[in-house]
């Protein structure tokens, strides 16, 4: 569990829709070895965290609200951003589903819908596992019914990594595009003033 969060880099007094609740760790959590993939034979490792900023956020691909809600908030958040930060620091978008057994034949298509640009991937349970309780996430799959149906209760709050790839920042929907892209932007520029001190 991440025990030290300091307060909200930003977190304004205004409607929800116009908020980001985003909050910087107070320390970077470094996050455990996984390999995740998808239908299309893509794979996305630890490696493929270092030297870029990525956003990771958990779901299942038959989530009614929060999953297609928070990925259609995070591509204008990401549209956003690309005209505060240099390309090469507009962070990428990743998908995990925590519900392999019924989406692992279709996760590659997921994510992509939302953003071309956006991947979707999906692993073993003890990699899921590992990486929910990393980033102080949570889901839990919920009894099948009579016809073998069940539901999937998880987090929508999203993981911000940095190009060291540790854990950074939090930040939980609804997102104003706007504020999102600016926490973002104050987040990177606090990156680099750590690296060169």
């Amino acid at each position: 569990m991440i025990k030290h969060l300091m307060t909200a880099l930003f977190l304004l007094a205004a409607p929800a829709s116009a908020q980001v609740q985003g909050v910087e760790l107070d320390e970077p959590v470094a996050l455990p070895a996984f390999t995740y993939s998808n239908d299309l034979g893509e794979s996305f490792t630890d490696q493929d965290l270092t030297g870029a900023w990525t956003i990771i956020m958990f779901g299942f691909l038959s989530c009614p609200d929060v999953c297609p809600f928070t990925l259609g908030n995070l591509e204008a958040a990401i549209s956003e951003t690309g005209m505060r930060v240099r390309p090469d620091n507009v962070p990428k978008v990743v998908f995990i589903s925590v519900d392999p057994d019924r989406d692992a034949e279709t996760v590659s298509d997921y994510a992509k819908f939302f953003h071309p640009e956006f991947k979707s991937f999906t692993g073993t349970r003890d990699q899921i596992d590992a990486m929910v309780e990393a980033t102080d996430s949570f889901y839990r799959l919920m009894p099948p019914d009579s016809t073998g149906y069940y539901e999937v209760q998880h987090s929508s709050a999203v993981s911000v990594i940095a190009p060291d790839g540790t854990l950074r920042a939090k930040l939980q929907p609804p997102f104003d595009p706007g504020l999102t892209a600016e926490f973002l932007a104050r987040l990177q520029i606090s990156y680099r003033r750590e690296l060169s001190q």
